[in-house]
């Protein structure tokens, strides 16, 4: 399973100045469109903003910005931000290359995004050294090698990338995002934001309250998890959600594989086989599973609810029998995600003994699952300096606030329902549950898509606990593309 966080139109992207030098201001008050060289049909341009926001006629950036206009004579509505997922999405490219939103949108919105600061044509984050996690420490001697390793990975890329490295937060993103609400001349700002875009929502409302338009939170972060437990607990267990609606399937279908067994027995018999290392992947004989690996090479299938596949994979354990699937890596956390994450999450681990105790626990949550890639997050801020600059609170929204929009499925992969749940409560805004999976509403679900075009176009709020119900596949294999920064997230 990929889950990749900076995608590979963004990575296309890394051009332009990592630092230029503009007339003191706090930021552009006007901006110059022009047909993008290699997307004309679609408009770019720059806007110049501060590196450090507290020094706001210091150093400055200049971030990359797309627009594709309303239908010519449309009864206009404004413009509609798009807010990419990430962190660190690349929002121009995403929106160059497709165009985000149907035509409802386009008869009455302008739509315009921007690359975060840090990544594609906004001073890209520049990395020499290749500091993957490849593997989860499983001993005291590999903890305290991926520390060091780390802390040299951090060194480089602030060497090769300059002052930008360290103000690459989601705060400083917003205020971005406020600049370039300004430079358009809008009073208010009409957003949607998808997946890690929603935390920008978030605290742009926080903010400037005064200055929300219309706002969509698709597919929500929970910015008040303030600890590495709850995060992985919250990810972890849905999948062990999923897994229990993979045995029930199981019992009920006489062609699964393992239709009549004890399959939570016979999971623990194969995490115990791999905690003594005697559990070697069937189609490759010679190589050996750790728990973790074992867990990762199942989860793929497990949020994908491939169950027949899943009952096929798990029994060649027992037999010995050629499988086509490997187990998958851990997640591959590119940069500027690193930068970002470590600065809007409190997420630390102060030793192995503290690692060991998270992983323990995780099996007794999960028993049958027991991990997921996005617990990896917590060894990627391993050796990080210093507390995170944009730390997390739980949501406080000013009564100046009008109603948001949260949008989020019952068994999304990524933004787990728990944490839509926890910001519905904490905005006391309203949300509308897709009974389904699937990560991004708008993409994922023509029901959940259409109270999102009613709330942007008309106004219109939905009552609380509105519920969309599950789609059939052939519905949900007609669903829009994924724009490359939400489709690289959840894999």
């Amino acid at each position: 399973m990929k889950l990749s966080l900076l995608s590979a139109a963004a990575a296309a992207l890394v051009v332009g100045p990592l630092l230029v030098a503009v007339p003191a201001a706090q930021a552009s008050t006007s901006i110059d469109w022009k047909p993008c060289t290699d997307m004309p049909e679609v408009e770019c341009a720059t806007l110049a903003v501060p590196v450090d926001w507290d020094k706001p006629y210091g150093d400055k950036i200049e971030l990359a910005l797309a627009r594709r206009k309303a239908v010519e004579g449309a009864d206009k509505l404004g413009t509609l931000m798009y807010g990419p997922g990430g962190p660190g999405g690349a929002g121009a490219a995403d929106l160059k290359f497709r165009p985000i939103f149907t035509d409802p949108i386009y008869q009455r919105y302008d739509v315009v995004s921007y690359d975060s600061r840090g990544i594609g044509g906004s001073s890209p984050i520049m990395c020499e050294t290749d500091n993957q996690i490849r593997s989860w420490p499983s001993t005291a001697e590999q903890f305290a090698k991926q520390l060091e390793q780390n802390k040299a990975y951090i060194e480089d890329c602030r060497r090769r990338t300059g002052p930008i490295f360290d103000h690459v937060d989601t705060i400083s993103d917003v205020k971005d995002m406020d600049a370039i609400r300004a430079a358009l001349g809008e009073k208010k700002l009409n957003y949607y934001g998808v997946s890690y875009g929603t935390l920008r929502g978030q605290q742009y409302a926080e903010l400037f309250p005064e200055r929300v338009g219309r706002l969509v939170l698709d597919s929500t972060m929970d910015h008040s998890i303030d600890n590495n437990w709850d995060f992985m607990r919250t990810e972890t267990y849905l999948r062990e959600e999923l897994f229990g609606i993979f045995i029930k399937w199981c019992e009920k279908e006489p062609t699964c594989a393992l239709h009549g067994r004890d399959v939570p027995a016979l999971m623990t018999q194969l995490y115990d086989k791999a905690a003594k290392g005697e559990l070697t992947h069937p189609s490759d004989p010679a190589r050996k599973l750790n728990p973790v690996d074992f867990a990762l090479s199942l989860e793929g299938l497990v949020i994908s609810e491939r169950w027949a596949q899943l009952a096929d994979y798990i029994k060649s354990f027992e037999q010995g029998a050629p499988v086509t699937l490997a187990a998958a890596p851990l997640a591959v956390r590119n940069e500027p995600s690193r930068p970002i994450w470590c600065n809007d999450w409190n997420y630390r681990i102060n030793s192995f003994a503290e690692l060991s105790r998270l992983t323990d626990k995780l099996a007794k949550v999960a028993p049958n699952v027991r991990f997921t890639n996005y617990d990896t997050w917590a060894v990627v801020c391993l050796g990080w300096p210093g507390k995170p600059t944009n730390p997390p609170h739980k949501l406080k929204l000013s009564k100046k606030v009008p109603p948001i929009l949260i949008t989020n499925s019952r068994y999304d992969p990524a933004t787990v329902y728990p944490w839509a749940q926890a910001v519905a409560r904490q905005s006391k805004m309203p949300l509308v549950t897709y009974d389904g999976g699937g990560h991004g509403m708008y993409f994922r679900d023509s029901c959940s898509r259409e109270y999102i075009h009613n709330y942007l176009l008309k106004g219109d709020v939905p009552p609380p606990n509105t519920h969309c119900p599950v789609q059939s596949q052939a519905a949900v294999d007609g669903v829009l593309p994924l724009p490359p920064s939400v489709a690289d997230f959840v894999g």
